[in-house]
Parts: C-alpha cells; sequence; structure tokens
C-alpha cells in the first residue's frame, strides 16, 4: 500500500511523461477506457486532471497506478 506521500507524487505527474518513461501504463490507460493515449493535451494534463475528468475513485486509481512502479523523467 502507498503511503500519503507517493500518491501526492502520482497526482501532479503529467500524463504524456508517465506514459512515456513506463511504456506498460498505456495499456492501463486504455482498459480504464482514457483517451490520453495519443492525445495531444496528455503533455498538459496531470494524472489529478484524468482522475477529475473521467470521475475515478481517486484512491483506487492510484493504488492501481501505482503497481507499475511509475518512473520519473
Amino acid at each position: 500500500m502507498l503511503i500519503m506521500n507517493e500518491h501526492l507524487e502520482l497526482l501532479d505527474l503529467i500524463v504524456a511523461d508517465v506514459l512515456k518513461s513506463t511504456p506498460t501504463t498505456v495499456k492501463f490507460f486504455i482498459s480504464q477506457h482514457i483517451d490520453c493515449v495519443g492525445c495531444r493535451l496528455s503533455h498538459f494534463c496531470t494524472i489529478k486532471d484524468v482522475i477529475k475528468t473521467y470521475e475515478f475513485d481517486e484512491q483506487n486509481f492510484l493504488e492501481t497506478l501505482s503497481k507499475y512502479d511509475i518512473q520519473q523523467l
């Protein structure tokens, strides 16, 4: 389980950076029906923006995303 600081770090990551640094997350975004893969706005959106826009449960989304061992650029 993640500690809160790690959650906060994930929330501020830019989606395009996540997809580029950890390509395995592409499958996760597609499986969640998130249109970020290939979207030009992904260079400006944060994970927090995605959670808010798609109305995901923040805790569940971050716990699942954290399993991908996100590498920061």
